[in-house]
């Protein structure tokens, strides 16, 4: 080969190499090979998901009469032991025209109580301003969950509220003329209507639905205290009657049964604090529970758990089995990436009484963060850990930080990386 074609070749390939390196340094000083992330603020819960079976105290109303229902409360009222749930018409002409009489009579006695208030100088008009903003708030949030009967309460509150603006704002004198036009309709509906031929009434006081799903008596309620796994495994649907009105649910107290896993009932032991569950189709917002009972089953290694709550509307009152989410606690503090996380040493100086200064070393947990070029080690307290990320408590005990520093928000974490310790200069 050509010595002068050989010696271009040499330095052609030495350039190269050259700018290769060059630019390696740039990529290392304007693009850092240590990538980071912020420290950032989040809030987890810590959650269990399983299937939950709701076990209430359920007495079915039954109707041994034939004939039409027309319901004298809603789904969700409180009624009161031999209280009325329903009346039975023989046919469904006279059951409409009378529901619509007793409508007409609630009408009423609402317009003729707004009047008497008015008199008495029992309202005002901040209160009912307050009154309808509310009432219309909440109509659009039960609309959003599809709550039909908390829907009709809101617009009656929200109806009642309007009739009480125009009165107390003059924009009508009084109602005499519209209590009078529903008391006339009212009589002229049940002087057509055949009277009721049965009175249906609760057997206890109690939350009154119409619903029914053939799983009332699949468990003694009597017996939550004692159940097991394997109870609620063999948990069958029964047949419903076909002269059912509905159900009393007569006692406060409700629970939730599901299965757990080993680990997670564990978790559940050590907890001594109030829990949250989350229904998946019946509430929206996670509602309050106690851990009843933790029963451990030795032959699968899994265990039930029985969370009792207080909390009813008619979302829960037709719930019966769906995924759950048990939440353990909330926890708010910084993000950190649980690949970021290491174990190095700390430094604090301490002086002693002579005023000389001692410098005292100790391993800790924690992360690496990059102040411009220079690394530094900062310990970090985890208040919880997930398969992922950790989040740090960003004002944890001094007690806990062996020289009293720890991350802030915004820091950068470095993730990744080689040859990481404190004090080290990234070019």
């Amino acid at each position: 080969m050509d010595k002068l074609l050989f010696k271009r070749i040499l330095v052609a390939a030495l350039t190269i190499l050259a700018l290769i390196y060059v630019a390696y340094l740039l990529l290392s000083s304007h693009f850092n090979m240590y990538p980071t992330e912020n420290a950032v603020r989040a809030t987890v819960t810590d959650t269990i998901y399983s299937n939950g079976f709701i076990l209430r105290d359920e007495v079915i109303v039954k109707k041994d009469t034939n004939g039409i229902l027309s319901y004298s409360c809603a789904n969700g009222d409180t009624v009161n032991a031999e209280g009325e749930i329903a009346k039975v018409y023989t046919n469904e002409t006279d059951a409409v025209r009378n529901t619509r009489a007793d409508n007409m009579d609630k009408d009423v006695k609402a317009l003729e109580s707004i009047q008497k208030n008015n008199v008495a100088g029992a309202l005002n008009i901040d209160i009912i301003n307050n009154n309808i903003k509310n009432s219309l708030i909440n109509y659009l949030h039960n609309t959003n969950k599809n709550d039909v009967n908390a829907c009709f309460t809101d617009s009656d509150n929200m109806l009642t509220a309007i009739n009480q603006r125009q009165l107390y704002t003059g924009k009508v004198s009084n109602f005499n003329k519209k209590i009078s036009e529903l008391k006339a309709e009212s009589e002229k509906l049940k002087s057509s209507a055949g009277d009721s031929v049965d009175i249906i009434s609760a057997p206890k006081a109690g939350y009154f639905t119409e619903f029914c799903d053939g799983y009332e008596n699949a468990y003694p309620y009597k017996d939550i205290s004692k159940m097991h796994l394997s109870d609620l495994k063999e948990i069958k649907k029964g047949s419903i009657p076909t002269n059912i009105a509905g159900k009393i649910i007569s006692n406060v107290n409700w629970y939730v049964a599901c299965e757990v896993s080993a680990d997670e009932a564990s978790r559940l032991n050590i907890w001594d604090s109030a829990v949250t569950v989350l229904f998946e189709e019946a509430t929206t917002e996670p509602i309050p529970a106690k851990i009843y009972r933790i029963a451990k089953d030795a032959k699968s290694g899994k265990a039930l758990v029985v969370l009792r709550c207080d909390y009813m509307d008619n979302g829960i009152l037709e719930a019966r089995q769906e995924p759950i989410e048990i939440g353990l606690g909330t926890y708010t503090g910084l993000r950190v990436t649980k690949r970021a996380v290491h174990d190095d040493y700390v430094t604090k100086t301490t002086v002693d009484d002579n005023g000389k200064a001692h410098k005292e070393k100790k391993k800790v947990q924690g992360v690496y963060v990059l102040y411009g070029s220079e690394v530094q080690f900062k310990q970090i307290s985890i208040i919880y850990a997930d398969e992922d990320y950790v989040i740090c408590d960003t004002e944890p005990d001094p007690s806990l930080l062996f020289n009293g520093e720890t991350i802030s928000l915004y820091d950068k974490i470095i993730v990744k990386g080689d040859d990481l310790y404190d004090g080290k200069v990234i070019a």
